[in-house]
């Protein structure tokens, strides 16, 4: 029992009874009894309404019940901060959700996967696209003009004269031809390419001495759970009594 205040233990038997024997308060509420805390087994509760425990933020609701077992196993046997039990709930409920916000970013970052030896690590994404149009047009013009002739003479005797000062022969013919050819064309060609591309390029690594980042990464590492069990403390009265009784002294000798 408490010297000056009621311990938590002595809050929780009057918020959750102590009718019940040890073996039925362990099935229904956990690894949680009266004779004390379970060491290497967090106290758990069905609820934990009635200590005002249940509606402060947390990161994650699955966690709540871990860091309440850490807390109640922490202050089990410390006396609380005030005088009543109703202004204890007030004030740890108040400093719960003062706290948390804060703590829950904490935990969050916690959560963000990295690696302790990457001391840069570039990511880039590109993604490109080219697309052009192509046009050509000739065109072609041929003209020619052929003009031929020939005269083929059959000479028989007597031999009659052709025609004016011509020679002499039996009979001649002449052929002549005037060929004139015109040619013209045209030639339209158009094209169209497109193409795509894309890159995705990670590169991490570290320069210089490794120990050197293992160093300064052990050094980042935090218990945020006995951050909020040390920042929740000022409810509680952090005063042991071992039961002893004292006595005055008389300082005369007397």
């Amino acid at each position: 029992m408490g010297a000056f205040t009621l311990q938590l233990k002595e809050v929780i038997e009057t918020l959750y009874g102590t009718s019940m024997d040890e073996d039925d308060y362990e099935q229904e509420y956990g690894s949680f009894t009266f004779n004390g805390v379970i060491y290497g087994k967090l106290p758990k509760f069905t609820s934990y309404d009635k200590l005002e425990l249940s509606y402060y933020p947390i990161f994650d609701e699955n966690y709540r019940n871990i860091l309440n077992g850490k807390i109640i196993d922490e202050y089990y046997n410390q006396e609380i901060g005030t005088e009543t039990i109703d202004n204890f709930l007030l004030i740890l409920r108040k400093k719960m959700d003062q706290i948390m916000p804060y703590f829950n970013q904490l935990y969050k970052s916690t959560q963000i996967p990295y690696e302790a030896l990457d001391a840069m690590r570039i990511h880039s994404v590109g993604t490109g696209t080219m697309e052009g149009t192509s046009q050509s047009d000739s065109s072609n013009t041929n003209a020619s003009d052929v003009t031929s002739g020939s005269r083929s003479v059959g000479s028989d005797f007597p031999q009659t004269m052709l025609a004016g000062d011509a020679d002499y022969a039996t009979n001649a013919n002449d052929l002549n031809s005037d060929v004139t050819t015109n040619a013209s064309g045209n030639a339209n060609a158009n094209s169209t390419n497109s193409s795509n591309n894309a890159s995705d390029t990670l590169v991490t690594g570290y320069q210089g001495a490794a120990s050197d980042l293992i160093i300064k990464y052990r050094n980042s590492l935090i218990n945020i759970d006995l951050m909020v069990i040390d920042a929740i403390e000022d409810c509680f009265m952090l005063v042991l009594n071992n039961g002893d009784e004292y006595f005055a002294r008389n300082y005369n000798g007397r």
